[in-house]
């Protein structure tokens, strides 16, 4: 009795990454870096040579906006350190980013607007101020 193994191919994942850098200098200053798919139109966070959502090639590096959603968040008690805000940003087109949070501007709350901040290669978000719109529509 013999045993014949047949050879399966096995997919091999796309490298989609061009590189770990996540902060970028557009002619608009520092911003995050995102892609953008020219074919399905969907927009990614860093950095990519293909499409996360359709796979294809045609894409472009665009800068992500400045402010967008905390959507969650958590505080980490780290030894020496104290304690460390990371949580969730969503931004404009179903881009979600995790980061660190920074509370000298304001209190952290899902659903606050959060705004990007930077200093040197550190990027942080923290509470963006209430405009004169948002104000007007709490009263």
């Amino acid at each position: 009795m013999s045993t014949v193994t047949e050879a399966v191919a096995v997919p091999q994942p796309v490298a989609d990454l061009e590189s770990d850098g996540l902060l970028g200098v557009f002619p608009e200053g520092p911003r995050l870096v995102g892609t953008q798919c020219r074919a399905c139109s969907r927009t990614m966070i860093g950095t990519r040579i293909v499409c996360s959502d359709c796979v294809g090639t045609d894409v472009t590096r665009v800068p992500l906006p400045t402010t967008g959603l905390l959507y969650t968040y958590t505080r980490l008690h780290v030894g020496a350190e104290g304690v460390r805000a990371l949580g969730y940003v969503d931004f404009e087109g179903d881009v979600r980013t995790l980061t660190d949070l920074r509370e000298d501007t304001g209190p952290l709350e899902p659903g606050i607007r959060v705004r990007l901040h930077v200093e040197g290669d550190d990027w942080w978000f923290a509470a963006a101020p209430a405009t004169t719109e948002e104000k007007e529509t709490d009263s």
